[in-house]
């Protein structure tokens, strides 16, 4: 079954009533592969919500949960780094789908943006069964909440770095690292984020072997990456 609901709290309401067999649908370019979260669930459909602008206001950037990864990538608003990022997705086809706020929601561990908007500091404007909501993107994303984003909102002029390791420029990536005005991030695929006011965030991570390489390589990576900032 496909929800159309006609505001954003009546689909929060409906992903609360339906916890266990919906999920939002944007994009729908992780969603619906084959394996994907929405495999075998109902959809509630927000395509229609008007959360696919970017704009600033008072030195603060305000990127659309609809906006895709390439609006991201060509907007002049958004710090480089956080652009960077979202051209980590190799494919124009993908990124010129994908959107903000599915690739957060969806917490994968090979995030294109997760680490660069937690090492900015970026907050989420959402909306929530109690109503609009604001939370850091780093702590939305060690949650589990079913809350609806709007809006990501970074300093316009935010300054930061970010890298990306992974077998090919197509692959999932390895290791995903941010650091922004002495704030750190780290996505490493298998384990959940983790972030902090020091570089040796490194050594809070889970490291697995898996297709992107071993724990091992993993971690040496994951400790080398901040070594500029130790």
């Amino acid at each position: 079954m496909i929800y159309h609901p006609k505001t954003p709290q009546e689909a929060v309401n409906l992903r609360k009533e339906h916890a266990d067999t919906a999920v939002y649908l944007a994009g729908g370019t992780d969603d619906l592969r084959l394996g994907g979260d929405a495999e075998g669930k109902d959809l509630i459909d927000i395509t229609g919500f008007d959360f696919n602008t970017i704009t600033e206001k008072d030195g603060k950037v305000y990127i659309g949960a609809l906006c895709t990864l390439q609006d991201v990538a060509e907007s002049e608003l958004v710090p480089s780094f956080i652009r960077e990022a979202a051209l980590f997705c190799a494919s124009f086809a993908r990124r010129n789908s994908a959107t903000v706020g599915g690739n957060l929601g969806l917490r994968r561990s090979d995030s294109y943006l997760a680490a660069a908007l937690t090492a900015a500091e970026a907050v989420i404007k959402s909306v929530t069964p109690h109503g609009e909501r604001e939370k850091p993107v780093g702590e939305y994303l060690q949650s589990d909440c079913l809350r609806l984003i709007e809006y990501i909102v970074v300093d316009r002029d935010r300054k930061g770095s970010v890298k990306r390791f992974g077998n090919t420029s197509a692959s999932h990536a390895a290791l995903i690292a941010a650091e922004s005005e002495g704030v750190y991030a780290l996505s490493v695929q298998g384990s959940a984020l983790v972030y902090g006011a020091s570089p040796d965030i490194a050594d809070k991570a889970g490291y697995i072997d898996d297709l992107t390489g071993s724990a091992a390589y993993k971690k040496y990576l994951a400790g080398i990456v901040f070594a500029s900032g130790r």
